[in-house]
């Protein structure tokens, strides 16, 4: 009993001492840190994974990272450029310069044929507690016609659609960040080394240790 007692101490002691003369070495060439990958993959994804040694992951996450950056930088462009071409043709149509305005005066815009009707509308509604827009030039607009209106109204909405396309691609870039710094501590993960203690066919304990590459 005594002797098996030993052996077990012994075999302890060997792995802890295999395991302090390997990991200095290992730790340059394969034991790679899950914390180091999953921070270089919330910068780029992808990185994480090079780090780690996981060359066809790595490659799947620089793919699904430029992919997501294009489509991100595509609407983002197209919506700039529908937005050119609505605010145009309000100044061809409806004399008014939207460059710059909030969403609530471009509502206001699309709502009514002019500041003048918006005014009288509010001004029914809300009786003398009425704050009408203020009738300058800046804030005018008067649609040559209600068709016009609804072109107006069309053209924005293309740009409201482009707008929110980009937003889902910003997601997508999030999302491919988490997804990529989770795959790359898994895979460093299975490079550090695990001990453990086997017994043997004749009844002694045996010391391994195991790498993962």
């Amino acid at each position: 009993m005594k002797q098996s007692f030993l052996k077990r101490t012994y075999s302890i002691a060997i792995v802890a001492l295999i395991g302090t003369m390997l990991l200095p070495s290992l730790t340059f060439a394969q034991v790679k840190s899950p914390k180091k990958a999953a921070f270089l993959s919330l910068l780029v994804p992808g990185l994480g994974e090079m780090y780690a040694g996981g060359k066809k992951s790595s490659r799947f996450f620089f793919f699904t990272e430029g992919l997501f950056w294009t489509g991100l930088i595509g609407f983002k462009k197209l919506n700039r450029a529908r937005i050119n071409t609505f605010e145009a043709y309000a100044a061809a149509h409806a004399g008014t310069n939207l460059d710059g305005k909030q969403n609530s005066h471009l509502d206001r815009v699309a709502a009514y044929n002019s500041i003048y009707d918006y005014n009288a509308r509010l001004v029914f509604v809300e009786g003398e507690f009425a704050n009408p827009l203020p009738e300058t030039q800046t804030n005018t607009w008067e649609w040559d016609a209600s068709d016009s209106r609804n072109q107006f109204v069309a053209l924005r909405s293309k740009a409201t659609w482009a707008r929110t396309r980009s937003f889902l691609f910003v997601g997508a870039l999030l999302f491919n960040r988490f997804a990529s710094a989770f795959n790359a501590a898994h895979i460093a993960h299975n490079t550090l080394p695990t001990a453990s203690l086997v017994p043997t066919p004749q009844g002694d304990i045996q010391a391994q240790l195991t790498f993962q590459f």
